[in-house]
């Protein structure tokens, strides 16, 4: 493996925090701030950048309205060969807080 591709670790823990980002795991008291959270984040797996950029793009903390509409935005953005399975039918895992998975994903170069 080249040593410029990121660790599995990362990828997985991204993909874990976009499923609790489209699932009603996430109150829309603590949805600015994990967002805040993540602007900073240099995605490792580029399909990750493409969901979160549309979820920033819809501008809205209510989960139903964020499940129905990313898809569609994901389109108008120029992307729409997204795998929405592994984000919109997969729940987060349960146990596991938003904030854990962002403060894992943090720690990894």
């Amino acid at each position: 493996m080249p040593l410029s591709d990121p660790p599995e670790s990362a990828i997985e823990i991204e993909r874990e925090i976009l499923r609790a980002l489209c699932s009603n795991a996430v109150s829309s008291a603590d949805w600015p701030k994990a967002m805040a959270r993540l602007a900073r984040r240099s995605w490792k797996e580029p399909e990750h950048k493409v969901v979160y950029g549309a979820l920033q793009a819809l501008r809205t903390s209510d989960a139903q309205a964020r499940r129905d509409q990313l898809p569609a935005q994901a389109t108008r953005m120029g992307f729409p060969d997204v795998d929405w399975q592994l984000y919109l039918t997969v729940d987060a895992k349960p146990g596991t807080r938003l904030d854990q998975l962002i403060d894992t994903l943090e720690e990894i170069p």
